[in-house]
C-alpha cells in the first residue's frame, strides 16, 4: 500500500482524475464533474460509469465503461457509485495503480454496514490503494484550483480545514465565503476507513500552502497517536480543533475520586492542552480564528490598546478582553501626554481611548501609532459609524497605522454596522487590515493568539519558593491528624514500613517519561483483584512512592511491637477484601495515643468485622500539619493513562478543582498542571502561610505518568489525601481498581 505522503501527493496534486459514477445531472458524480471544471482545473478530468456516458453539458470530457479501458495514467479517484458496486470500482482503481480513492458513497459503517466497509479496506491493502472516506463530501485545493467536492468551492487562503463532518465541512465553507475567508486545503474523510485526521495533520504540517490548520472531530480512531501528531504540528503552526460529541459515560462507570473527575470530554481537553493547539466551541468562533491566525501578526504579548469613537462598544470589547487574559492597561504618563497633545480634551485616554464621534481618521492614526510604539502588544480599532461619517477616510488612517507595524504588531479593526461602513471595510481589506463583526470577537482572537504564541516562554505559573511548612492541631488541641478516614501519615518515614525519625520522604524519579512506552512495557501489576491496603502499599512503595510509617497487623504481638517501634498517635484500617469505603462502615480509627486505646479498637475491630472477611488492620503513625491534595490515574478509552491533580481529601468533591495531562509527560508538564489548580498559590505561600513543596508534588506526578504506562492492569489509582510539606509529602491513603 502506498506511503500517506505519497499518496497525498496524488490526492492533492493529481494531473488527472477519474470520477466514477452516474453522470446524468442531479447525480453526485455529476456535481463533482460540475465543480471541478468550473473551478478551472488544469488537469486531465475522466467519467467513468457502466454505460460510458459522457457527462450531460461536459461533451468535452472522455468517458469510459471502466477505469481498466482507460491507457492513461490516473493519479485520483473520485467514487460516487452506488455502494454495492464501490468495492469493485476500488479494485479496479487498485489494478490501474491509482495510489489514492476519494469514496463520496455513504451506506457504509455510519449506516451499520461495518463489514461492507471493512471489505473496502482489505480490497485496499490488497491493492495498494489507500482510501478518503466513505460517506465523506470531497476534497480542495486551491493553489491548483481542484475542487473535487459537492460543497461550495473554497476561497483560496492559508488555512487547510479537515472534518470528519461532511455537512460541518460545508457550512464552515459557505460562512467563509460570506466573510471572504479563504482556505488552502480542505477534507472531508467521512468514516475514515484508511486515511484520518492523524496522517491528514502530518502531511499538511509539511505544507508550504498551509499556515493554519483547523480540524472538526466526532471521534478519535487513535487518541495517542493523534496527541503526537497535533504536539508535533502545533511547534510549527496553529492547530485549531472543534469537537462535537461530549460524552458522560466515562463519568458514571468510574469507581474512584480519580475516574469521576476526569470524564472524556475532560481527557479531551486536557489532551489540546498538552498538545499546544487552540480548541474551539463553535464554527463562529472557528472562523474568527481561521481568520485572525492566518492573518494577523503574532502578539509579542497580551497588552492591548482599544481606540474607539464610541464609548460602549469599546467596554464591551475591554470587558471581554479582560475575562481572556489580556491586558487592557492604562497608558503610560509620557504616552496620555503625547495623545492630549493633539486630541480634543472631551476624548477618553484610559484604555479604551474614546476619540468621540468626531473622531478623524488622522486621530485614529497617530493614536494608533502612539499606542503601538508606547508599549502596546497590539490594538483593535472600533468605528460605530453613523451616516454622516465618512468609514473611508478613518479605514485609511487606520489602515495607515497598521502597515506601520504590519510585520510585528497586530492591528485588528470592527467596523459596525451595515451598508453604511461597507466602503471602509473595503478599505481596510486593501490595506491587508483583518475585519471582525465585534471587538468582543476580536479580543478573543487576540487572546488565543496571545496564549499559542506565549506558550514557549511561558512556562508554571508557580514558583518554588523554598522551605516554609505548615501545620494543623489536631481535635484536642494536639498537632495531629485531619478528621477524615485519609489522614493516615506522619512526616518522618522513609519507604519502608517501619518508623526510623527519618526526614519526609520524596517520590523516587525514574527515567525520563518521554522514554517510556506503552507499547514497550506490556507489563502487569503484580495484583490481583480484589486489592488490600497492605498489597497495595507494598506495591507502590516498590514504585518509589512515598508513605508515613506503616504496618499491617493481624495479631495482638504484632500490634505491640508496632506500637513500639512507630510510637504514638496512630491510625487503624480495617483491611478486608469486602471493604472498600472504610469510614462509611467505620473502619477507620483516627488519634488512638496509648496501647490500651491501640488493643481495644483491634478488638472491636475483629469483632465487628468478623463476618466480612476480616483480615487484619493497618497501623499508619499520624500526620501532623499538611495540605491536602488528590492525584491519581484513570484510562481513557481514546487517551489510553490519565494522571489527575488536585484539591484534596475533604475539598475534593467541594472545590471540583483538578487538571489533567494524558501520560507519560516530564516536570514541566507536571508543573503546568499544578499551576492550573484553584490552589496553586498555596505552593508559593498564600496570605502569610509557608510555601509546599512545589517540587515533590510535582515529581509524584511525574512517577505516576510514568507507573501508568508500565503497569496498564491498573485501570484505576487514587492517592487521597496526598500531605504536601514544606518539604517533602506523604500519600495518606491509596486504593487501585484492576
Amino acid at each position: 500500500m502506498a506511503g500517506a505522503s505519497q499518496a497525498l501527493d496524488s490526492l492533492f496534486y493529481p494531473e488527472s482524475i477519474a470520477v466514477f459514477g452516474s453522470v446524468k445531472q442531479g447525480k453526485i458524480a455529476h456535481q463533482v464533474i460540475t465543480q471541478v471544471v468550473a473551478g478551472a482545473f488544469s488537469g486531465t478530468l475522466y467519467a467513468v460509469n457502466p454505460k460510458g456516458e459522457t457527462p450531460e453539458g461536459f461533451p468535452q470530457i472522455t468517458a469510459a465503461a471502466g477505469v481498466l479501458d482507460l491507457k492513461e495514467k490516473i493519479d485520483l479517484a473520485v467514487i460516487c457509485t452506488p455502494a454495492v458496486f464501490v468495492e469493485q470500482v476500488l479494485d479496479d482503481c487498485g489494478r490501474k495503480k491509482i495510489p489514492i480513492a476519494v469514496i463520496l458513497t455513504s451506506g457504509f459503517s455510519e449506516a451499520g454496514n461495518k463489514e461492507g466497509e471493512e471489505r473496502l479496506l482489505a480490497t485496499a491493502g490488497k491493492q495498494g490503494i489507500r482510501i478518503i472516506g466513505p460517506n465523506c463530501a470531497g476534497i480542495m485545493n486551491t493553489s491548483i484550483r481542484l475542487f473535487a467536492s459537492i460543497e461550495v468551492r473554497a476561497l483560496p487562503g492559508r488555512t487547510a480545514f479537515i472534518t470528519q463532518s461532511g455537512a460541518v465541512g460545508g457550512a464552515v465553507l459557505a460562512l467563509a465565503e460570506l466573510r471572504g475567508i479563504g482556505f488552502s486545503k480542505f477534507v472531508s474523510y467521512g468514516n475514515r476507513a484508511d486515511i484520518g485526521e492523524n496522517e491528514l495533520l502530518r502531511y499538511l504540517g509539511q505544507d508550504d500552502e498551509t499556515d493554519v490548520i483547523a480540524v472538526y472531530l466526532e471521534s478519535l480512531q487513535d487518541g495517542r497517536g493523534f496527541l503526537a501528531a497535533a504536539r508535533e504540528l502545533s511547534g510549527k503552526k496553529p492547530l485549531l480543533i472543534i469537537k462535537s460529541g461530549r460524552s458522560s459515560s466515562g463519568v458514571r462507570a468510574a469507581g474512584s475520586h480519580t475516574g469521576s473527575m476526569a470524564g472524556s470530554d475532560r481527557v479531551f481537553a486536557a489532551m489540546v492542552k498538552q498538545a499546544g493547539a487552540v480548541r474551539v466551541a463553535g464554527m463562529e468562533e472557528l472562523l474568527d480564528l481561521c481568520y485572525g491566525f492566518s492573518t494577523l501578526t503574532p502578539p509579542g504579548g497580551r497588552r492591548i490598546a482599544i481606540v474607539t469613537n464610541s464609548g460602549g462598544p469599546g467596554i464591551l470589547t475591554s470587558d471581554r478582553g479582560e475575562e481572556l487574559g489580556l491586558e487592557i492597561a492604562e497608558p503610560s504618563p509620557a504616552v496620555r501626554k503625547k495623545l492630549k497633545g493633539f486630541l480634543p480634551e472631551h476624548c477618553g485616554f484610559s484604555n479604551p481611548i474614546d476619540l468621540t464621534v468626531e473622531g478623524s481618521g488622522e486621530n485614529y492614526r497617530r493614536t494608533l501609532e502612539i499606542l503601538l510604539a508606547g508599549g502596546y502588544d497590539g490594538a483593535i480599532a472600533i468605528n460605530v459609524a453613523t451616516p454622516f461619517l465618512d468609514s473611508s477616510d478613518l479605514a485609511a488612517g487606520i489602515a495607515a497605522a497598521a502597515g506601520q507595524h504590519l510585520n510585528h504588531k497586530p492591528v485588528a479593526a470592527v467596523f459596525m454596522a451595515g451598508k453604511i461602513v461597507e466602503s471602509g471595510i473595503e478599505r481596510l481589506k486593501q490595506g491587508r487590515v483583518p475585519v471582525f463583526p465585534t471587538g468582543e470577537r476580536a479580543a478573543s482572537v487576540l487572546a488565543a493568539m496571545s496564549a499559542y504564541y506565549g506558550r514557549a516562554g511561558g512556562g508554571s505559573a508557580i514558583k518554588a519558593t523554598g522551605p516554609g511548612g505548615r501545620e494543623n492541631g489536631g481535635p484536642d488541641g494536639r498537632p495531629g491528624a485531619r478528621l477524615n478516614d485519609r489522614a493516615t501519615g506522619a512526616p518522618g518515614a522513609r519507604l519502608n514500613d517501619r518508623a526510623t525519625g527519618s526526614p519526609i520522604a520524596r517520590p523516587e524519579r525514574r527515567a525520563p517519561a518521554a522514554a517510556v512506552k506503552e507499547e514497550a512495557l506490556p507489563l502487569k501489576a503484580p495484583l490481583k483483584a480484589p486489592v488490600t491496603e497492605p498489597e497495595v502499599v507494598a506495591f507502590l512503595q516498590g514504585e518509589g512512592f512515598p508513605f508515613p510509617a506503616h504496618c499491617f497487623v493481624d495479631s495482638g504481638r504484632q500490634m505491640e511491637k508496632a506500637a513500639l517501634e512507630m510510637g504514638f498517635p496512630l491510625v487503624m484500617k480495617i483491611v478486608s477484601p469486602r471493604i472498600l469505603h472504610k469510614s462509611d462502615l467505620g473502619g477507620v480509627v483516627l488519634n488512638i495515643d496509648s496501647r490500651e486505646e491501640l488493643e481495644a479498637a483491634y478488638q472491636d475491630m475483629e469483632n465487628r468485622f468478623r463476618e466480612s472477611a476480616f483480615q487484619g488492620t493497618m497501623l499508619y503513625k499520624q500526620v501532623s500539619g499538611g495540605t491536602e491534595i488528590i492525584a491519581g490515574i484513570k484510562r481513557d478509552p481514546d487517551f489510553g493513562p490519565v494522571v489527575l491533580a488536585g484539591a484534596g481529601g475533604v475539598l475534593t468533591e467541594l472545590l471540583q478543582d483538578s487538571s489533567l495531562r494524558i501520560a507519560p509527560f516530564e516536570k514541566d508538564e507536571a508543573l503546568a498542571m499544578l499551576a492550573e489548580l484553584k490552589i496553586s498559590r498555596l505552593f508559593s505561600g498564600f496570605r502569610g502561610e509557608k510555601s509546599l513543596d512545589l517540587e515533590a508534588t510535582a515529581d509524584l506526578l511525574v512517577l505516576l505518568s510514568q507507573l501508568s504506562v508500565k503497569y496498564p492492569d491498573i485501570r484505576e489509582l487514587d492517592f487521597n489525601p496526598v500531605f504536601v510539606f514544606e518539604e517533602g509529602l506523604l500519600i495518606g491513603d491509596a486504593r487501585i481498581i484492576l
